[in-house]
């Protein structure tokens, strides 16, 4: 199974001293994390979508992980736009999905992928207190219902960006409206496939889960992670 990885964001909240897939927590940059967790995982073929600054993040990839492939976002366009960058690579296939920011515990990747057996995904969520930059995922029993962006500053279950995505995402990322900031977002093309009456299992996430998006988030990483050289 294909595996992509979004990474083509700006991460204008962080330090431009470096791409945001490469912000280093205790000192590994965070897609190194993820590529070792995929790879603990069983997941080796991967391709990573890049956008902002990536000539530095193609060839830092390519350094530690010589067989990922790449495509380009031309523009910074949205989740979905990015996710549509790697159609040539991945075929009308269904697929693995990460956002390029975030980390996860070990064994989610392999977890999501096998509660999608019997189901046309599955998706990775988490427990917070406040959603309000967040997807608040809404859920009946194991069942994904709906993904609402942004919801304001409740608690509840999130996206953690950790999806299997079968081949009908294909039909609703490509159909998929922009969003009020002008870009096409993936949970919002998720939860129009779910409306059409696709089947996504909710995958509870049994650990942290860092999304490296803010100065405090990277923070918050750091003194985790701290002293160790992969994950925990």
């Amino acid at each position: 199974m294909i595996t992509v990885v979004l990474a083509a964001g700006r991460g204008t909240r962080l330090d431009a001293a470096v791409p945001k897939p490469l912000a280093p927590v205790a000192g590994v940059p965070v897609i190194d994390r993820i590529l070792a967790g995929l790879a603990d995982d069983g997941f080796t073929d991967v391709v990573v979508v890049t956008g902002h600054r990536a000539d530095e993040v193609e060839s830092h990839v390519g350094e530690v992980a010589p067989t990922v492939r790449f495509n380009r976002q031309p523009e910074p366009a949205g989740t979905a736009d990015a996710l549509l960058a790697a159609r040539q690579l991945v075929g009308e296939h269904g697929l693995l999905v990460t956002w390029g920011d975030v980390i996860v515990p070990a064994g989610t990747y392999r977890r999501t992928v096998d509660a999608a057996a019997g189901n046309d995904g599955a998706l990775a969520i988490n427990h917070l207190d406040d959603l309000a930059a967040g997807g608040a995922v809404s859920i009946d029993g194991d069942r994904v219902t709906g993904i609402t962006e942004k919801p304001g500053p409740n608690p509840g279950w999130n996206l953690t960006g950790v999806l299997r995505l079968g081949s009908g995402i294909w039909e609703h990322a490509s159909a998929a409206e922009p969003s009020v900031r002008g870009e096409s977002e993936l949970p919002e093309a998720i939860d129009t496939w779910i409306g059409s009456g696709a089947s996504v299992a909710a995958v509870p996430v049994d650990g942290p889960v860092f999304e490296i998006g803010t100065p405090e988030a990277l923070d918050a990483a750091d003194a985790y992670f701290s002293g160790d050289t992969r994950d925990r």
